[in-house]
């Protein structure tokens, strides 16, 4: 076989570049710490690493809702907790201005913080977040959640509750809207509600009362009529006599499922109602305590009524504690939820990263040898080149 000088050197020259190629491919994988430069170069781990990119996209915006809910619900946490401070406040100027030695002029003054409070308790409702959404107003989150309207708090809201996706199978409930925090709670004890008629006549009063027994009571209205300073008949809402009673100041009285106590000293007439629970919103409850202590009392029955609303407000209050707590409660539960899931999140974005650097990343140690061997490589294939080139016949001539 014969072979000529220049298939010699083509030769040479072949080899020289293709040396060269494959030092230049590893100092490419050097200087970008990637083991492989595209996809043809491993099509299974390409696959395999945009799979994992693509998981870790999703880790990564588990993680960006997960801040917005954590943020939106430390902030609810935060307004609950103000606003528990307030009716609390609240309270204690109720339990202040039901002290016999208070004259009209000093409930007036505690009308008067109690309207401030409630100023307080309107502004913890309309709390906004960084972003300047209201974050009781359910889905309108544009719309001031509460306004006062001609002396009645109107709610401009919805019961819309947002939902966000905080990991792969788990979804976690934004703020509560303002109607489920600030309305829809039972007045009175819960189950009923306790008044004196404001044509009373002695200075009797009634306390909230309490359920006594869940199986006979059914919200059906019962009234207490005094017959006499010391007899009162109990009567149902169409005035049906259901039972009649000797009055002793501060004993129970038992009906339909219903106890409660009545002191001081009825007159004959005088009439007090029980009724069933309505819903109503926290402000109508703190406002009507303003109103009844910012109304002069100019004897001792008047002087009842007010005591028998005093009481009244007091367990409408409770009734607020109760919500407001029970909603702090809820929230922390999904505090407590979204810091277990974010740590779900971290670890699974470890184990990703992890599998991307064994797909993706280089080993420098095995890259660095290559690159020695490639590099000789190619300083032999010159040295050769350069020997071969100068096997020419006219060298010789």
């Amino acid at each position: 076989m014969r072979i000529s000088s220049s298939q010699i050197f083509n030769a040479g020259v072949s080899s020289m570049l293709e040396q060269q190629g494959k030092l230049l491919e590893t100092q490419t994988q050097l200087a970008s710490g990637k083991r492989y430069l595209t996809p043809a170069d491993d099509p299974v781990a390409a696959v395999r690493s945009l799979e994992l990119n693509r998981a870790l996209e999703r880790g990564l915006q588990y993680q960006r809702n997960s801040d917005i809910l954590d943020s939106r619900l430390r902030l609810e946490e935060s307004a609950l907790a103000e606003g528990v401070d307030i009716v609390q406040r609240i309270r204690e100027l109720a339990l202040q201005a039901n002290n016999a030695i208070q004259s009209n002029e000093s409930r007036q003054l505690i009308a008067r913080q109690v309207e401030l409070e409630l100023d307080a308790l309107m502004a913890v409702a309309n709390r906004r977040d960084s972003s300047g959404n209201y974050i009781f107003s359910g889905y309108q989150q544009d719309s001031q959640a509460f306004v006062r309207t001609a002396g009645t708090v109107v709610y401009n809201g919805d019961d819309g509750q947002r939902f966000l996706q905080v990991g792969a199978n788990q979804q976690l409930a934004d703020t509560a809207p303002g109607s489920k925090v600030f309305a829809g709670i039972r007045n009175g004890n819960g189950f009923f509600s306790s008044s004196a008629a404001t044509s009373n006549a002695g200075d009797g009063f009634i306390d909230a009362g309490s359920l006594s027994d869940a199986g006979s009571f059914n919200g059906a209205a019962v009234d207490i009529v005094f017959a006499s300073a010391t007899e009162y008949e109990l009567r149902d809402g169409a005035g049906v006599l259901l039972g009649t009673g000797d009055y002793r100041a501060g004993d129970d009285i038992v009906v339909a499922g219903m106890t409660v106590r009545i002191d001081g000293q009825p007159a004959a007439g005088d009439q007090f109602s029980l009724r069933a629970s309505q819903a109503e919103d926290a402000f109508s409850m703190v406002s009507a305590l303003a109103n009844s202590l910012a109304q002069p009392r100019a004897d001792a029955s008047a002087r009842a009524q007010q005591t028998s609303e005093i009481n009244t407000a007091l367990t409408n209050l409770d009734r607020v504690l109760d919500r407001f707590i029970a909603r702090q409660a809820d929230s922390g539960a999904r505090l407590q939820a979204l810091d277990r899931q974010r740590d779900v999140n971290s670890g699974a974005e470890l184990r990703i990263r992890e599998s991307l650097g064994v797909i993706n990343d280089l080993d420098y140690a095995e890259a660095v040898s290559r690159f020695e061997q490639q590099r000789i490589g190619l300083q032999a294939a010159q040295q050769a080149f350069a020997k071969v080139q100068g096997l020419s016949l006219f060298n010789y001539l």
